[in-house]
């Protein structure tokens, strides 16, 4: 049993015990003694959350005076409250590194105080992880307010002015609410329960811009608003921050208005470039762009990728259809009609074009949405099996130069990473340790993909999507990856 966890199991007891009431024997009418017990006083108790605001930091395990209390808490994400006795704890935040877990943040003797409610948040990039310890607002909001503390903890953002506002007000007109920079926090007390609009300024450049934000359901309670760095590309290009906003054991996101969708778009059909007579382009409709089909990819040609490996394309978020067509600027030449896809706000994904026009397995869209934060103790790395000539395949990732492709195809090179991988699929995240590795893709018993040297760098994220030689005319042992990063 964990540290959090006896805790809860005694002061639970503590309280039973308290109200129990014991027959102690009968006076000379018979009727019962009655005495009650009396339990020692319930134990001075104080309350503790953390929240992983560290960009580029692994995620975590919490240990309280020696004991995990709490386990894999990634970036962006609170603990929720824990009770414990009130008085001097030792803290110790470590970083889950494949190459082995290390303490990222070592606090000895946090003292809680009785009736306290404190939030430590782990802040700055991981070489210069710290943490910062903020007590609850002393606000006592009624139910039609919010108690709220604002805090900064965007290392990179300079001091900024913060202003609370009616929905579609006009900033340049109003005074900042309160002016603050990184590791300040600001107790804003209660606050109306209704609609507002949080907009953060640099001087008189908007950098954030919440939107309209309802505070009626956090109403007679007190809030946390903590502003902590983006790190994809799509939320970087609407802002520096999004504000995480914690209500309890609850945490929501904030994202600023403007956040839009990322998408990249792989053409890894083998025959369709032969079956359109040419290269061939893509057409988005949806509401969000408006009445009339888009012209997203013109001439996009086997193997391309738009806009890039390490880009996305930003669309508005909503529901789209996407058609593939013969170069000939006009959505009247689709060979291929998608489903119709939800696209969310903030969303970066990847679509490959995949399959056949002319046989099976038929032409497809797979669809996989990119987890891009890069975390400086690890690379992360998926693969999409997108060659239809293949088959099923299993896949070997080894340490550079520790196995041989004969080595491999002898089955000398132990359990593949991916056993009986099949056309169509993609894998969750692997997470490695920084460093260089051999690939090979194995189809009946020999290696159709041989990829040695391919570095895997601390920091980054990438998907490697197995394709096939192009068809009727490529090569039968014409086999590849197309490889994306962050």
């Amino acid at each position: 049993m964990n540290l959090l966890a006896a805790n809860k199991k005694r002061l639970l007891s503590v309280a039973i015990l308290s109200s129990v009431l014991v027959l102690t024997g009968c006076d000379d009418d018979d009727d019962p003694i009655v005495e009650e017990v009396v339990m020692p006083e319930e134990p001075m108790v104080a309350d503790i959350r953390v929240l992983h605001a560290s960009p580029d930091a692994p995620a975590v395990n919490i240990w309280i005076n020696g004991e995990v209390a709490i386990e894999d808490l990634d970036y962006a994400e609170s603990s929720g409250y824990a009770r414990l006795d009130a008085g001097s704890y030792d803290i110790d935040v470590e970083g889950i590194i494949p190459s082995g877990n290390a303490v990222v943040i070592d606090v000895d003797g946090l003292e809680l105080g009785a009736d306290s409610m404190s939030t430590v948040i782990a802040v700055n990039d991981v070489a210069n992880i710290e943490p910062l310890v903020v007590p609850a607002s002393a606000a006592m909001p009624t139910e039609t307010e919010v108690g709220v503390t604002v805090v900064h903890a965007a290392a990179e953002a300079p001091a900024v002015d913060v202003y609370v506002v009616d929905p579609g007000a006009d900033i340049t007109m109003l005074d900042p609410a309160f002016n603050f920079e990184f590791k300040d926090s600001v107790d804003a007390g209660a606050l109306a329960a209704g609609e507002v609009e949080l907009v953060v300024a640099v001087g008189d450049t908007v950098v954030y811009n919440s939107g309209s934000v309802d505070l009626g359901p956090f109403a007679g309670t007190n809030l946390m608003i903590v502003a902590v760095p983006t790190v994809t590309q799509v939320q970087k290009t609407a802002a520096p921050i999004k504000l995480m906003v914690l209500a309890g054991d609850d945490i929501v996101a904030l994202k600023d208005a403007d956040t839009m969708v990322g998408a990249k778009v792989v053409h890894a059909s083998p025959d369709a470039t032969a079956a359109a007579g040419g290269d061939v382009e893509v057409w988005a409709t949806s509401e969000a762009l408006g009445a009339d089909p888009v012209q997203l990819i013109d001439a996009f040609g086997y193997t391309d990728v738009v806009p890039a490996a390490d880009m996305y394309v930003e669309v508005p978020m909503g529901s789209y259809t996407f058609d593939v067509g013969t170069n000939v600027d006009s959505i009247g030449g689709s060979v291929y009609t998608s489903d119709m896809l939800d696209l969310m706000k903030a969303q970066e994904l990847t679509v490959i074009a995949s399959g056949r026009l002319t046989a099976d397995p038929m032409f497809s869209l797979m669809v996989t949405e990119d987890m891009n934060r890069a975390v400086a103790t690890q690379a992360s790395v998926k693969v999409a099996h997108a060659a239809p000539a293949a088959g099923t395949v299993d896949v070997y990732v080894t340490a550079a130069g520790e196995y041989s492709v004969a080595d491999v195809e002898g089955m000398m090179a132990g359990d593949p990473l991916l056993d009986d991988f099949e056309y169509g699929a993609i894998t969750d995240y692997v997470v490695v340790a920084p460093g260089d590795y051999d690939i090979r893709v194995v189809a009946g018993g020999m290696v159709a993909i041989n990829v040695e040297g391919f570095t895997l760098g601390g920091g980054t994220v990438s998907t490697v999507i197995a394709r096939g030689p192009s068809e009727p005319s490529g090569e039968p042992s014409d086999f590849g990856v197309i490889v994306l990063t962050n």
